[in-house]
């Protein structure tokens, strides 16, 4: 993320900002951020996670969003756009925004790695509904999966290498590191 806005925005206002712009703002209490574009790497393991969750949801009463959809975290004032998102029943949409997410995953890369372990996935815990959050490395064929237990704690699993794999409880569906990092060129930079 750039330097934040100069005075506080309204939300009418920054949907406004956001229509008139060529690029994507987070929003956070009336502050306004710039984001910054992704590699081909980053893309290419969100886009395969996209087809990968759509895909193995494609039976359950859930809606997979990728990177162009804003979340609202009404416990913070926060418009933020996850990499991936799953909405199923507790979901609830807008022309613009979703709240509510039962899953969210984001790509690592080297500039939000750290914000993505701490801030914003301490913003991310404060959803009530948000039972898994995935994080995919985007230098190796790494997933570590947090999973929050009915009593609040969440819990870490990790896959490793091709043959890996992210067993997702909460949404009842296992997703191979082969289809996540499916055509990722590791050696290019």
């Amino acid at each position: 993320m750039a330097e934040a806005s100069p005075s506080p925005l309204s939300h009418d206002a920054y949907f406004a900002l956001e229509q008139q712009q060529d690029q994507r703002f987070e929003y956070m209490a009336g502050q306004v951020f710039a984001m910054t574009g992704g590699t081909e790497r980053h893309a290419m393991i969100s886009g395969n996670t996209l087809v990968a969750l759509s895909t193995g949801l494609r039976h359950k009463p859930c809606r997979v969003y990728g990177p162009d959809m804003k979340l609202f975290i009404a416990e913070h004032d926060k418009f933020c756009y996850p990499d991936t998102m799953v909405l199923c029943e507790e979901g609830k949409r807008s022309k613009l925004y979703v709240e509510n997410p039962l899953c969210i995953v984001e790509v690592l890369s080297e500039a939000t790695e750290s914000y993505d372990r701490g801030l914003k996935f301490e913003h991310y815990r404060a959803i009530s509904s948000l039972k898994a959050y995935l994080l995919l490395n985007q230098d190796r064929a790494h997933a570590e999966l947090f999973e929050r237990d009915p009593g609040g704690t969440w819990h870490l699993s990790e896959a490793s290498g091709e043959e890996g794999a992210v067993e997702i409880a909460t949404l009842g569906i296992s997703l191979s590191l082969a289809d996540l990092y499916r055509q990722v060129d590791f050696d290019s930079d």
